[in-house]
């Protein structure tokens, strides 16, 4: 039989098939790859288009990109939009949109504010150019904020020792209280001899209650003395141990002035000591005199019976009273007197009365105090409604920004919100936004109350360190004190109240200080005696006037305006909440023209993947596609997009 001759063109054939089968199937592996790749440029282009629709008005007022976004299925539509056009596209790269998954978005509130602190940040790393923070290096920064942190220290410890000064100045009138009381007695004693020379009995008994009555009150009236030096030892206690926790913010000058003011302190805890030991004595000796001042009331009675029973045994008989009344007497003149010999005590009670009501002026609020004439406060309430920091609550303590940036954030505020000395356009919102940042209250006239109390509070404590570096303007309060407390007082006594009246001259100074910064004048950060305004005259004038009429608050002077004392609380103050109230300024600012706006409805990223179906253009599974579970000429793809402003 003839074979035939067929076998080479079979296997040319079935050669021809498995090359053309594996080119066909290496294009097909390049056009997926190709198509992977055509299909991330699409969802890229359409992430960024998506982001493209940032908010306007936010980005034009605030250099803040955000997109917002509302409705469930809003994004999710747009994306696909978007990526349309990549899909229908009459190419090698066939596909269809199944599904967009439900996007994850970052919003504008998140992260404890440092979405917004990287926002404000990347700005402003170009729009610092030309302020007053553009040649400043981290290190100067550093002991910017540590001058800011010591007046804070100071003025709190300060703070403290000033009300033991009111404390101590409490125990000495709870010991002039004592005095009085034993003056007291022996005035009741001085009258009671009298009536026993006028042979009066019931004149001296009288007195004599009086005085037993004078007596009875010493032990309620040394225990009222235990009570206030018991209290002051404490809070003197807890006192020095604040000082400990702050003293490391304290700068050496500073701290050694402190210091040696509060050693008078001690000393006069332990002076008080003796002084204590004398008074509690009182008690017991109260009680012998009591016992002492009725044996002679029971003596005189006695008298007394024997002078209303007494009847003669002829007519020329007569009582000689004198003669029956002269062993009571002298009996009385053997009482035994409490005595207290004790300096204690304020011998000028004027000058204390002034220093106190100067102090008392300063108590209340600071603003009327410190605002110029013909200065009006705005009345405006900022639109809180949905605020971000009302919603955040008190948002959590998150890493702190950096020194640099601290300084960009309060630089970015001062920029683009109004405040007091810059308050903007009628009609808008509201006046002080820099001060609700700040401070986060729901008026203007709150915020600028708030705002000229730290003014004040951080001008007391840099003014103090000033005093306490400054020989002569302590040894001036000295002397002070010394007069007030008087020659015979007790010394430590002088410097207590020493620390008192320089407590209260920085704070007067601080209140013109601050009247100025309110006039749109300058003061310097740190004082010098050339700078220092207030004598110590004038600060007794203001017990006497009750107020800073004197003061005219002029504009005139170098140093800091009111933005640059700002810019300080705002370095030295950043936290979470602010970012949040900067967040609360622009949303309400915004919903002027945009009702219903929302910092939380604003997206920083977005982040969502996409499921496709592709078709095999040189391939196909043909009889084995059941294997696989699917057409054989299609597959499927999930791929993730993200999109963001960093």
């Amino acid at each position: 039989m003839k074979r035939t001759q067929g076998e080479i063109t079979v296997f040319l054939g079935m050669i021809l098939l498995c090359v053309w089968a594996l080119l066909c199937g290496l294009t097909e592996s390049a056009r997926t790859a190709g198509a992977r790749c055509y299909l991330r440029h699409g969802l890229n282009s359409a992430m960024d288009s998506l982001m493209s629709q940032y908010h306007r008005k936010l980005w034009q007022q605030y250099r803040i990109l955000g997109l917002e976004y509302g409705r469930n299925g809003e994004l999710e539509q747009e994306f696909e939009e978007f990526l349309q056009p990549y899909l229908e596209a009459d190419n090698w790269y066939p596909f269809e949109l199944e599904a967009v998954e439900e996007p994850e978005v970052k919003p504008l509130t998140g992260e404890n504010g440092k979405i917004l602190e990287r926002q404000i940040t990347d700005y402003m790393k170009y729009g610092l150019l030309g302020t007053v923070w553009d040649e400043l290096t981290e290190g100067e920064a550093q002991e910017l904020l540590r001058t800011v942190k010591e007046a804070s220290a100071v003025k709190e410890v300060a703070e403290r020792y000033e009300s033991h000064s009111r404390e101590a100045l409490r125990l000495e009138e709870r010991l002039e209280d004592i005095r009085d009381s034993l003056l007291r007695q022996e005035e009741k004693w001085s009258q009671g001899l009298k009536e026993l020379e006028d042979a009066d009995g019931g004149g001296f008994l009288r007195e004599s209650d009086e005085l037993v009555r004078e007596l009875e009150k010493i032990p309620s009236l040394v225990e009222r003395y235990q009570k206030e030096a018991d209290r002051l030892a404490a809070k003197l206690s807890e006192s020095r141990s604040f000082y400990r926790e702050r003293r490391q913010e304290i700068g050496s000058a500073a701290a050694a002035g402190l210091e040696d003011e509060m050693e008078s302190y001690e000393t006069y805890i332990s002076k008080d000591g003796e002084r204590r030991r004398e008074v509690e004595a009182l008690t017991g000796a109260a009680k012998a005199s009591i016992s002492y001042a009725e044996s002679v009331m029971d003596e005189a009675r006695q008298v007394q019976e024997y002078i209303r029973e007494w009847e003669p045994e002829d007519e020329d008989d007569e009582l000689d009273e004198d003669a029956l009344w002269e062993p009571v007497a002298r009996s009385w003149n053997r009482f035994p007197f409490l005595k207290l010999e004790i300096v204690s005590g304020v011998e000028d009670q004027e000058k204390a009365g002034l220093l106190e009501q100067a102090a008392a002026l300063f108590s209340g609020k600071l603003l009327p105090l410190v605002l110029p004439e013909g200065k009006a406060v705005s009345q405006k309430k900022p639109d809180l409604t949905a605020a971000p920091s009302i919603q955040i609550g008190g948002a959590a303590k998150g890493e702190g920004a950096s020194l640099m940036d601290r300084l960009m954030i309060g630089e970015y505020v001062l920029r683009f919100f109004d405040r007091y000395d810059s308050p903007g356009e009628e009609g808008g919102g509201c006046a002080y936004e820099m001060e609700y940042i700040l401070f986060g209250n729901a008026g203007d006239p709150e915020n600028l109350e708030e705002m000229a109390a730290s003014l004040v509070g951080l001008r007391h404590g840099l003014n103090l360190v000033h005093i306490l570096s400054d020989s002569q303007k302590r040894e001036a309060a000295r002397s002070l004190a010394a007069a007030i407390v008087g020659g015979i007082g007790l010394l430590p006594l002088v410097g207590v109240v020493s620390f008192l009246i320089m407590g209260i001259w920085a704070l007067g100074e601080a209140l013109w200080d601050v009247r100025i910064l309110l006039n749109e004048g300058k003061v310097p950060l740190l004082k010098t005696r050339e700078s220092w305004k207030l004598g110590l005259e004038n600060l007794l004038d203001l017990g006497k006037s009750g107020g800073l009429d004197g003061m005219d608050g002029s504009g005139e002077g170098s140093g800091l305006d009111y933005r640059g004392y700002s810019r300080l609380f705002l370095f030295a103050g950043h936290d979470a909440q602010m970012d949040y109230r900067i967040m609360d300024m622009i949303q309400a600012n915004l919903r002027l023209e945009q009702e219903g706006f929302r910092m939380g409805s604003c997206g920083d990223q977005v982040d969502l993947k996409a499921q496709v179906c592709g078709k095999h253009v040189f391939f196909h599974l043909g009889l084995w596609k059941s294997l696989f579970g699917q057409d054989g000429g299609t597959y499927r793809m999930t791929m993730a997009v993200s999109g963001g402003y960093d």
